[in-house]
């Protein structure tokens, strides 16, 4: 039905309601009366406002520590790629300086010379093994095991 044909058989609009109703006192008079009053639902509104701002400011915290430990991993993924460059870089140089030609050279420059025979010293009893002969070069080396237990190196010459 559209709105044409029922309005002849409604009539009138029916009044509007308001929220307010009339009350009788004492002494038969009547007066009006809010039927809701507004401070009924003030408590309900001040509770729904501390709700949504608690909820702000939890939403506020936790992004706020999201965002620091996500500086904090980028920080310490930095770091690790720096230190990892860096064991690199040292592995590369301790394997140049372990390489025979390196420690070769060294030897060279603190005049030492290849030993063409060898001893050893078993350090739980203190016996020698094998037989250390004089090498070219001049250099010899005595043990005097007993008094010091340090090992020293004359240069003849």
């Amino acid at each position: 039905m559209s709105q044409m044909t029922l309005a002849p058989r409604l009539g009138s609009a029916a009044p509007a309601r308001s929220l307010s109703r009339p009350v009788t006192a004492r002494g038969g008079r009547t007066r009006v009366v809010d039927a809701a009053p507004a401070v009924a639902h003030a408590g309900f509104r001040v509770l729904c406002l501390l709700v949504v701002l608690g909820a702000f400011a939890a939403v506020l915290l936790l992004n706020t520590a999201r965002a620091e430990g996500s500086y904090i991993l980028s920080r310490l993924g930095s770091e690790a790629t720096a230190l990892h460059d860096e064991k690199v870089t040292l592995e590369a140089q301790l394997a140049h300086l372990q390489s025979a030609e390196t420690l070769a050279e060294s030897a060279r420059k603190l005049d030492m010379v290849p030993s063409t025979s060898t001893a050893t010293l078993r350090l739980s009893d203190g016996s020698i093994t094998g037989v250390a002969s004089k090498v070219d070069g001049g250099r010899t080396i005595t043990v005097d095991l007993p008094s010091t237990g340090v090992a020293t190196g004359e240069k003849d010459g």
